[in-house]
């Protein structure tokens, strides 16, 4: 199998951690999509879905006349996809349980896309390989992934660098590539494909913050992992107001080549 069990689990909290989360990144990725050339009429696939953000933001863009397939490993993430959908009363947006890169599709696809999913995978570049199958000659390979090198507080906090160090020595431990943003263009040359463009952004924090910034990112992942609660967002943000600090943990780097 080309995927890997999502090493966050799929609980509630988790289900909530990601839903802010997208609110944060989804400006990130919906510029990859328009810059990769996603429009209007085509026909996109999302793999490793999740609860849907990605593929909301393709369905958009792609409109009535196009359409567009999640897929993911893990049914609760499905199910709740499949609810904001319904709610939505969307009709070009579907999604199917299961292994993207082993799953067989009626028709080709313009595009596959995905956020924060290829840290996860095993083999990234042959997962890029096998779903590239499936993709028009022509079409768009686009990611959004994360990028853990390069954490900081200026001037220091040292809460801060412990804690984001703890995420990612937790989140490795469970298998995830910490480094993938980086590794992007690896992957995509390995795959067989035409250099990537290539962008970085990140998502920071400062004195002054006090909702959606990369303080209330790190801690919803703490909470996820058992490493911290409300109290430590609630510190965190105490020394880096006395410090009046500048903050940054993760960034987030967006990919895309065409075929």
């Amino acid at each position: 199998m080309s995927g890997s069990p999502y090493v966050l689990g799929h609980s509630e909290h988790e289900l909530e951690r990601l839903a802010r989360q997208a609110k944060l990144v989804g400006p990130v990725t919906r510029a990859l999509l328009v810059e990769a050339g996603i429009s209007p009429g085509m026909r996109v696939l999302d793999i490793g879905t999740g609860r849907g953000d990605v593929a909301l933001i393709a369905a958009e863009l792609v409109g009535e006349e196009g359409s567009v397939v999640g897929v993911d490993l893990a049914p609760a993430a499905v199910a709740v996809a499949r609810d904001r959908v319904a709610t939505l009363s969307l009709r070009n947006v579907s999604f199917r349980e299961g292994d993207p890169a082993v799953l067989e599709y009626d028709q080709p696809f313009d595009a596959v896309i995905g956020r924060y999913v290829l840290q996860f995978m095993p083999d990234p570049s042959a997962t890029l390989r096998r779903l590239a199958v499936n993709v028009v000659s022509g079409g768009v390979v686009a990611f959004h992934e994360i990028d853990w090198t390069g954490y900081r507080s200026v001037p220091l906090v040292e809460l801060w660098d412990r804690s984001c160090r703890l995420v990612i020595d937790a989140i490795a431990a469970g298998g995830m590539e910490t480094q993938m943003g980086a590794k992007l263009p690896m992957v995509f040359a390995a795959a067989g494909l035409e250099p990537p463009m290539v962008r970085m952004s990140t998502v920071v924090g400062s004195a002054g913050t006090r909702s959606d910034d990369a303080v209330s990112r790190l801690v919803g992942l703490l909470t996820t992992l058992g490493l911290g609660d409300d109290g430590v967002e609630q510190e965190l943000r105490a020394e880096i107001e006395a410090r009046n600090s500048f903050v940054q943990s993760s960034s987030d780097v967006t990919a895309w080549s065409r075929l």
